[in-house]
């Protein structure tokens, strides 16, 4: 009897422990989330698996200013990019059903489709290595009146079908690009006679009970509980009213709470859909021989020893963000209502909370260093993003390598992890890759998320002959004309709905407005200037423009 007191002891002891660990976590995050827990603006809604139990589940601030409704964990709120799971979910419903390969071809589906859709399969739409440019920074530099002009996805198929080349070689790096995931939509609806809506709905929706999500392919539709997303503006909030109506890459709606079914799917734990997940993590292999860092509607990366698989949205109004490490049966889903909120980094502060306490003091500055250390000087210098303007220093400080980005204001310490290998110290989901390839010499990783940089000869100054480069230049790709001009020995540019953008030097014969946008001036053999190729977001590469020559 004695034995079996001291047996129940323990197990209440034991019990009582993981019920003040749990209790001190909760805190923990309601801590960490307490600037949001306010009466008067957006916030957001978030839900928290732990050991693929529901830790922590709530909203905070107002889903509706106009009648000061709170935000739960039942509020309706946009998923943003979030979206791109879903539709690669449907192309693996139809993949199951036999009315797809992942080798199937784009000109299969879209005979009119330039000569290079041949070469793009399913698998680079998913993965986002077809080499198909963005079609939000397409429109953006045509000038496009998000406010005004009305789009869908048949205007993102016929904008692609004018762009004469690829950014890259399909299947040789990741490119992220939207367009991909509306061309997606579009075989689905043409391959299932449903819309994509109706075939998630019937196909991976209800059977989850998922029934609070949705893909919103009409307007006019009541979202009962729908959380309005805002942005800040001059002290005041303001939402959209773009009537635009494309999806596939976004355009989706959903809540915590459904999000907890999806994140226990992921996480395999709903054995109906153990395939689906294995599909929706699985990675290819590059041409170049490498592993891709994005799966199919997930990122994949490497965070403090475990595997993550993670995405992040961002849209007019709000910001998402989905990570989950299934070895450990952690999730994490943070939506927003708030444009200005970015819950990404909220999100890594929630997942050190929870992965193991033992990989959390093992952290990079106390690991046995299994690699030979480096001469530092060899990774500084300058670096310019691949189709941008965005510059970054790499500099050497009492040991210490650190990088600075244009678009940023301080100096950030990076910490090196392996060989040629850097992350930075106070947000290990950053990494920096100073592996040199053709086609790059850094590569820094968000999360999995890929941006590439080569080193460049910065410029400072204009130059002399500067009015060389005024004059008319025309895209049909874009169908857009630029007007550039000199005002005050300052080089500007102005087209549809954009007037008087400043242009600064980068590099001989190129310049840049400060916005990730590039202006590559080209040249006869004569030496004058001919026309111009146009990089934006490093999602679009080498727009042709062409000058006209009859006005002077």
């Amino acid at each position: 009897m004695l034995k079996l007191k001291t047996f129940g002891l323990i197990i209440l002891s034991f019990c009582f422990t993981n019920l003040n660990a749990q209790n001190q976590l909760e805190y923990t995050i309601d801590s960490i989330l307490k600037t949001y827990d306010t009466n008067h603006q957006p916030g957001l809604a978030i839900s928290v698996i732990n050991k693929n139990e529901v830790l922590y589940s709530k909203g905070f601030g107002i889903a509706n200013l106009d009648y000061a409704i709170k935000n739960t964990d039942s509020t309706i709120f946009s998923l943003a990019s979030i979206s791109k799971q879903f539709t690669a979910a449907a192309i693996w419903a139809l993949i199951e059903e036999g009315k797809l390969s992942l080798d199937d071809n784009l000109h299969q589906f879209f005979p009119d489709f330039p000569e290079y859709g041949k070469s793009i399969k399913i698998k680079h739409l998913l993965n986002h290595t077809s080499g198909i440019r963005n079609y939000h920074t397409l429109m953006y530099l045509s000038g496009f009146d998000y406010d005004r002009d009305y789009y869908d996805n048949q205007t993102v198929l016929s904008l692609a079908n004018r762009q004469k080349n690829l950014n890259h070689i399909s299947g040789e790096k990741v490119s992220y690009s939207n367009t991909n995931y509306n061309i997606l939509a579009l075989i689905i609806e043409q391959l299932s006679g449903q819309n994509l809506n109706d075939y998630l709905k019937s196909k991976i929706l209800l059977p989850l009970g998922m029934t609070n999500t949705f893909v919103r392919v009409s307007h006019g539709k009541v979202i009962k509980n729908r959380a309005i997303g805002y942005q800040n503006q001059d002290d005041n909030y303001i939402y959209s009213i773009s009537n635009q109506l494309s999806y596939g890459a976004g355009s989706m709606g959903s809540n915590a709470k459904n999000m907890i079914i999806w994140i226990h799917m992921l996480n395999e734990n709903i054995p109906e859909f153990k395939d689906l997940a294995t599909f929706l993590k699985t990675t290819e292999i590059l041409t170049t021989g490498k592993k891709a860092s994005y799966a199919r509607g997930l990122m994949v990366d490497d965070y403090k020893g475990h595997t993550t698989y993670s995405h992040s949205g961002f849209g007019f109004g709000g910001q998402t963000q989905l990570i989950t490490v299934p070895e450990e049966g952690i999730g994490i889903i943070i939506l927003t209502n708030l444009q200005s909120i970015n819950p990404t980094p909220i999100s890594y502060r929630i997942l050190d909370l929870l992965i193991n306490s033992k990989e959390l003091e093992n952290t990079i500055s106390d690991r046995a260093i299994d690699f030979k250390s480096q001469n530092l000087d060899q990774f500084t210098g300058d670096y310019k993003e691949v189709n941008s303007d965005m510059t970054m220093q790499i500099s050497e400080e009492n040991d210490t390598l650190k990088a600075q980005g244009s678009m940023g204001n301080n100096k950030i310490s990076l910490q090196q992890n392996d060989t040629n290998k850097f992350v930075r110290r106070n947000a290990q989901n950053v990494k920096y890759n100073f592996e040199k390839t053709p086609q790059y010499d850094m590569e820094i990783s968000f999360g999995g998320t890929p941006f590439y940089f080569k080193r460049a000869k910065l410029v400072t100054s204009n130059p002399e002959n500067l009015i060389q480069f005024s004059g008319k230049y025309y895209s049909e790709e874009l169908d857009t004309t630029y007007h550039l001009f000199i005002e005050n020995y300052t080089l500007k540019l102005s087209y549809t709905n954009n007037e008087n953008i400043k242009l600064y030097p980068v590099q001989l014969n190129e310049f840049g407005n400060k916005d990730r946008t590039l202006y590559h001036f080209t040249t006869g053999t004569d030496g004058t200037i001919k026309g111009m190729l146009l990089s934006c977001d490093g999602q679009v590469s080498n727009i042709e423009f062409t000058k006209d020559q009859t006005q002077y």
